[in-house]
């Protein structure tokens, strides 16, 4: 098994075919364009959503290991 490589289910490119990459300015452009300025905060309310619970959970385990240490005596 270690022996074969892993398949890739994509093409591998071609080394001499160029891949051409747009600029920050065209980028910004067309989401401007195709979207409105509202296309540059889409996924914000999901990203929100999702950064309380992480945020408190790491906060939580930040917390019990202050006690499981006892440091809590060292902080003031």
């Amino acid at each position: 098994m270690m022996a074969y490589p892993y398949p890739s289910p994509y093409p591998h490119p071609s080394p001499t075919a160029s891949i051409v990459k747009p600029s920050l300015a065209r980028v910004v452009r067309e989401i401007a364009l195709r979207d409105g300025y509202a296309g540059f905060f889409r996924g914000l309310g999901p990203c929100l959503l999702r950064a309380f619970p992480v945020n408190a959970s790491a906060y939580f385990v930040y917390e019990g290991v202050m006690r499981l240490l006892d440091a809590e005596k060292t902080r003031h």
